[in-house]
């Protein structure tokens, strides 16, 4: 792949002012070799999902003041040349390369390193858009000093999962691969774990010592980007003999931050700082966790007034959790604004689109078993009164839909929900909210909620982690 040279500076250096680089491939090793490429030049990438729309690229593109769009093989081709088009009929200007993945090497005496072209060390070296949950998507500026492909430099192999990175693709990479490093989050724990298990919830006697042989490579169990409960804590340590340690991260935070030394039997646990890291609490040993980070986002793209507000006046990013601070450990208790109901252990609150309202309020609950309350008492009647002390009308769910056992939310593979998905397979609609003709099992509030603009715009569900 080469680039115009009009783009380049004297250098052959991207200039600071507009160094990004935009990544379209499903294929780790297409990824690997753009990634590598872009940062040899100075350039920042910018990693797209394959199911990324027209209109959310073009908002990527447009932010970040890119043009370029690096495509992998197969059916990325054809994506990126949609989306080069939109762009270019909006008035914008956007072109693609190939990704070069077979070339023969390039022999060691023709590569010559001149010591003289220094990056610039705040530079940006990728730019990491979060999922347009709440509002627009914003792209996390992570400086270029940060290395975040660090087995590629050590030399080691890598085993590259498929796109999605199901939960049943990651049991077979163990079974068939030695797999000595690996991070988990709680969901994909728990979704390996209902593979593993029979009718019964037990794992077969038969198949034990199988399954354990799968993770003896590992040093031990390591979980990040969400608490883990404790039967997934238990059957996990149980069924392979490891011990269990628990990172606290963020995309903004540009890896791990807090992480247990020793093994966790406390889920609320996740720590202390790492090696370079500084964590405060706003309110001495509890509050907001503040980090002060070398690999933390330097800042929102093209968002100045986002980007100050993020940090405190030491320069600490804030990041929106809550923690106490008990024997030099920190200890997680949970999100600021969080309304709590004790009797509802997983809850995803979403928009479903309005002819009249423009949007309804709609929750899907799963229900907590020991919270002691039945489950013939919770209605959507009982959640609104018990919100309504804490939440304007407006807010309130107008439609619920409680989980039955064996159903699960759709997530996308970092966890997230996927709220496409969900008012898709949960309150079967994929636009208007059917009024005269509801799902049996959903319910709905009849009296609509005030009336309220809402743009929803086509990434709104899961931003660059979509795939196909």
């Amino acid at each position: 792949m080469q680039l115009p040279s009009s783009i380049l500076d004297e250098h052959g250096i991207l200039p600071q002012e507009t160094p990004y680089i935009s990544v379209l491939t499903r294929r780790g090793y297409e990824f690997l070799v753009a990634f590598f490429a872009i940062r040899a030049i100075g350039g920042a990438c910018i990693p797209f999902g394959s199911g990324i729309l027209p209109e959310e690229a073009s908002h990527f593109l447009s932010v970040t003041k890119a043009t370029c769009i690096l495509v992998g093989s197969n059916d990325c081709i054809e994506r990126a040349a949609k989306i080069a088009a939109f762009v270019n009929s909006q008035g914008g200007a956007a072109f693609t390369l190939p990704i070069s993945h077979d070339a023969e090497p390039v022999r060691a005496s023709y590569v010559d390193i001149d010591a003289d072209v220094q990056l610039a060390p705040d530079g940006p070296g990728m730019v990491l858009f979060t999922s347009g949950t709440t509002g627009l998507p914003k792209g996390h500026w992570i400086g270029g000093a940060r290395t975040l492909i660090m087995p590629m430099l050590a030399g080691k192999e890598l085993y590259t999962l498929g796109e999605k990175g199901s939960a049943k693709e990651v049991l077979n990479a163990f079974s068939t691969h030695r797999i000595t490093q690996a991070a988990f989050t709680p969901t994909l724990l728990r979704n390996m774990r209902e593979l593993l298990i029979n009718g019964d919830g037990q794992v077969p006697n038969e198949k034990r010592d199988e399954y354990a042989s799968w993770f003896k490579a590992l040093d031990g169990l390591k979980c990040s980007a969400g608490m883990i409960d404790h039967s997934t804590l238990k059957f996990w340590t149980g069924l392979t003999g490891l011990h269990m340690y628990i990172g606290y991260s963020a995309t903004e935070l540009g890896g791990l931050t807090i992480a247990t030394r020793d093994p966790v039997t406390t889920i609320s646990l996740i720590g202390s700082p790492i090696p370079n890291i500084k964590v405060k609490l706003s309110e001495g040993d509890t509050g907001e966790i503040l980090v002060k980070s070398p690999f933390m986002l330097i800042g929102y793209v093209g968002e100045d007034d986002l980007t100050r507000a993020a940090f405190d006046e030491e320069g600490y990013y804030r990041t929106g959790d809550l923690a106490e601070l008990r024997d030099g450990q920190y200890y997680f208790t949970g999100r600021q604004n969080t309304d709590y109901l004790p009797y509802i252990s997983e809850a995803c609150v979403l928009a479903i689109p309005d002819h009249e309202a423009k949007e309804l309020c709609a929750a899907v609950i799963r229900l907590d078993g020991a919270s002691g309350v039945p489950a013939p008492e919770i209605s959507l009647a009982r959640i609104r009164s018990d919100l309504m002390q804490s939440l304007p009308m407006y807010m309130l769910p107008a439609i619920l839909r409680i989980l039955k056992d064996g159903e699960e939310i759709p997530r996308n593979i970092s966890g997230k929900f996927v709220k496409a998905a969900v008012r898709r397979e949960l309150f079967a609609t994929t636009d208007w909210w059917p009024h005269s003709n509801p799902p049996p099992e959903v319910e709905y509030w009849g009296n609509m909620p005030p009336i309220f603009e809402a743009a929803t715009p086509p990434w709104d569900w899961c931003g660059v982690q979509r795939a196909d």
